[in-house]
């Protein structure tokens, strides 16, 4: 990790001749006691593009897939758990007729269903954010509902 060898290199602790006995103890503490810095849920799963999708509770209705029109409540957060709309939004699955993280994130519901989404910045608003609202590359994530297929 690049960043453990930054924090033992500022320490002092890699000398001449490499790490010193010193450094390789406070090397594995650090790996030891790292704190994770995971934003996944368990049972999330990660698609190549990186959109993290938690099913919370599965629908019993119909499915979505890509070209139906559907209807979905939404919550939508930033990182820092800052709401930045919420509300409810019909649109045609896969169309680009919002973000690129809802397009790959919602097929495969079932209405009645909750689903939540951490989309990064690259399926969002990208470098360019959104209405002062969203800042640039921001990561999305949301709690989301499927009303109607």
């Amino acid at each position: 990790h690049l960043d453990l060898r930054r924090a033992i290199m500022n320490r002092g602790l890699i000398g001449a001749a490499g790490i010193s006995a010193a450094g390789l103890c406070v090397a594995l503490l650090l790996i030891t006691y790292a704190p994770a810095r995971s934003t996944e849920l368990e049972g999330m799963t990660t698609t190549d593009d990186g959109l993290k999708i938690l099913d919370v509770s599965e629908g019993t209705g119909a499915t979505a897939f890509k070209n139906d029109k559907v209807k979905v409540q939404y919550s939508g957060k930033l990182a820092d758990g800052t709401v930045f709309d919420s509300g409810s939004i019909s649109f045609v699955v896969g169309q680009g007729q919002v973000i690129k993280g809802w397009d790959q994130g919602i097929p495969g519901m079932k209405v009645g269903g909750k689903r939540k989404l951490i989309i990064p910045a690259a399926l969002a608003y990208g470098s360019a954010g959104a209405g002062g609202v969203i800042p640039p590359n921001a990561q999305l994530n949301f709690d989301v509902k499927l009303l109607s297929v």
